[in-house]
Parts: structure tokens; C-alpha cells; sequence
């Protein structure tokens, strides 16, 4: 997912711009390099959540994205602990 499509009704082409910006940061940081990757569409929600309510600070969306995206990482990893006959 990318916010610079041009014909993207949704958005200028600054917060286009701003989003990516924050999306790139955030898939940096949770080293995921390939926007095929499940997690990045997952960053790109989160990140476009936090531009919906308000937040137009690239860093600030970016570490909301990936706080969000650890939390979930953790849930999904506590998830597979309790899963009955896992014995990781």
C-alpha cells in the first residue's frame, strides 16, 4: 500500500506525502522491507489511523504505527504460547 497515488481522491498529495513519509519510518524501524509483507498494510492502517484523528507528525505516526504493530506482535506470540499441545 502507498499514500502517493496520484488519483487518490482521499487525500492531497502533501498528506500523501506525509503519510508515506511516516509509513517509511515505521517499516524502517520493524526492518520490513518488502511491501508485501502483511505487517506493512497493517503499519499503513495504523499510520493513516493516526493521520485521521489528527496527527500530522511524521515521527509521531510512525512510532504510534509501531508501537501498535509490537502489540500485536506480542498478542499473536502470546497466543501461540497458550495454545494448547504448543509445547515451545
Amino acid at each position: 500500500m502507498t499514500f502517493l497515488d496520484t488519483d487518490n481522491p482521499n487525500y492531497s498529495k502533501a498528506d500523501g506525502e506525509l503519510m508515506q513519509q511516516a509509513l517509511d519510518e515505521a517499516a524502517r524501524v520493524l526492518k520490513i522491507e518488502d511491501d508485501n509483507d502483511p505487517e506493512w498494510k497493517i503499519l499503513a492502517r495504523f499510520v493513516r489511523a493516526a493521520f485521521i484523528i489528527g496527527n500530522r507528525d511524521v515521527e509521531a505516526m510512525a512510532g504510534f504505527a509501531v508501537d501498535a504493530v509490537l502489540v500485536r506482535r506480542k498478542a499473536a506470540e502470546s497466543t501461540i504460547r497458550s495454545t494448547p499441545g504448543n509445547y515451545r
